[in-house]
C-alpha cells in the first residue's frame, strides 16, 4: 500500500469524519474557536493511503517567531526557559545550548487548545505512526524548517510518543492535566467520592454561600451576556493586570457561532439580581471541558462561587447531561486534585533538523 503525505491550510473537508471519536480539542470548532491564537499559520497533516482516505493526521502551525508567548515557544521550552512557570520545570533541556535561529522556522505539531495527539483510524498502529513521523519531518526539511516540535502531547498518544523518541526526537516531561472522571450520579455522590477531610471542606463552602443568600443556577448560553462580559474583564485585570472587553466578547460570539446551543451550558452563582461568579462548559460527546469562568471581584461575598461554578454544580449535573468527563487541563493543580481530578502527564518533544 503506497502511503502519501497530504499538508493542507486549515482543516481538510474530511475532518469530523477521521476525528469522531478524538478527544475534544482535535474536532473542528475547538479549532476554529481557537485557531488565531496559535503562533503561526494553522496546517493539517495527514498520511493518506491509494484510495485518499486518512489513516493518521494531527494539527500544526509553522512558526515563524512565536514572540512573548512562552507557552508556545518550544525553543524556551526544551531549553528550560518556562521552568519557572512549572513548564518542563525538571529537565533535562536538550536545546539549552541552541540559538534561535537554530529552531525557527520551526513546524509546531498541537492544537488550539493546549493539547498534541495524532488522531484517525490508524492513530494508534505503530508501523503507520512510524511512516508519519518520517514524512513529517521529511516535509518540514523540505520547506526549510529547522525544527520539529510538539507541547502538551498527552500521554494517551503512547505509541505516538514512542515512534517520535525511535526517530531521534527528544522527550521530556512538561506537565500535568487534570480530569475529572464521573462515577457518580448526583452531588451526594461526588462528595462521596472524595476524601473525608475534604469532603467537609465541599460542603462548608456549599453552606457558606448557601448562608450568604447565593443562589446557583445552570442555563444555556444568552444571546447577550454583559455580566459575563463584566467578570471576564474583572478577571484579566486581577490576574494580568489588563482586561480587553472587545476581546472577551469575540470568544463569547465564537462560542456561540461554533458551539450548539445545547453544548453549552453556564454555571452562575448570584444575589438579589447580581451575578457573582459564573463557569461556562462546552459538551462534546460524554465530556464536558471547562472553558471560561469569571468572578465578581468588587462583592467580598463572591468568595468561594468559583468552585461551585466549576466544580460543585457541574459534578451535581454531569451524570443527568450523559457527562463522564470534566476536563480541566494544566494549571492549580493543587486546588483540582482536592477537588478530586486525575492528573495525568503532557509531554514536549523536539527534534532539531540542522
Amino acid at each position: 500500500m503506497a502511503l502519501r503525505l497530504t499538508v493542507t491550510e486549515e482543516l481538510p473537508s474530511d475532518w469530523e469524519s477521521v476525528t469522531q471519536h478524538a478527544a475534544a480539542p482535535a474536532t473542528r470548532r475547538w479549532i476554529q474557536l481557537g485557531h488565531d491564537w496559535l503562533p503561526g499559520r494553522l496546517h493539517t497533516l495527514a498520511l493518506r493511503d491509494d484510495d485518499g482516505e486518512c489513516l493518521a493526521a494531527i494539527g500544526a502551525a509553522v512558526v515563524e517567531d512565536p514572540g512573548a508567548r512562552l507557552r508556545l515557544n518550544a525553543h524556551q521550552v526544551l531549553s528550560g526557559g518556562t521552568a519557572a512557570m512549572g513548564l518542563a520545570a525538571e529537565g533535562p533541556y536538550p536545546w539549552a545550548d541552541t540559538e534561535h535561529d537554530e529552531v525557527f522556522p520551526s513546524l509546531l505539531l498541537m492544537y488550539p487548545n493546549y493539547a498534541s495527539f495524532p488522531v484517525g483510524p490508524a492513530s494508534r498502529d505503530r508501523a503507520v505512526l512510524k511512516e508519519f513521523v518520517a514524512r513529517i519531518t521529511d516535509w518540514a526539511r523540505a520547506q526549510g524548517l529547522r525544527s520539529v516540535s510538539l507541547l502538551f502531547l498527552r500521554a494517551s498518544a503512547d505509541p505516538f510518543i514512542e515512534e517520535l523518541r525511535s526517530a531521534g526526537f527528544d522527550i521530556l516531561e512538561l506537565t500535568q492535566t487534570c480530569d475529572l472522571r464521573v462515577t457518580w450520579t448526583d452531588l451526594d455522590g461526588y462528595f462521596l467520592s472524595l476524601p473525608s477531610k475534604r469532603r467537609v471542606e465541599a460542603r462548608r463552602e456549599l453552606r457558606m454561600l448557601e448562608e450568604r443568600g447565593i443562589e446557583l443556577d445552570a442555563r444555556p448560553l444568552a444571546a447577550e451576556e454583559p455580566e459575563i462580559l463584566d467578570l471576564r474583564c474583572q478577571l484579566a485585570e486581577k490576574y494580568d493586570g489588563v482586561s480587553d472587553i472587545e476581546r472577551e466578547r469575540r470568544i463569547l460570539n465564537g462560542l456561540r457561532e461554533h458551539v450548539a446551543p445545547e453544548d453549552l451550558t453556564v454555571f452562575t452563582a448570584g444575589k438579589d439580581g447580581t451575578m457573582l461568579g459564573f463557569g461556562l462548559m462546552v459538551r462534546d460527546g460524554e465530556e464536558w471541558t471547562a472553558a471560561i469562568a469569571g468572578t465578581n471581584y468588587r462583592r467580598e461575598e463572591s468568595e468561594f462561587t468559583y468552585f461551585a461554578n466549576l466544580y460543585y454544580q457541574p459534578a451535581a449535573l454531569a451524570s443527568a447531561h450523559g457527562v463522564k468527563t470534566i476536563g480541566y487541563g494544566p494549571g492549580s493543580w493543587d486546588a483540582k486534585r482536592r477537588r478530586g481530578c486525575e492528573l495525568s502527564p503532557l509531554y514536549a518533544a523536539g527534534l532539531l533538523l540542522g
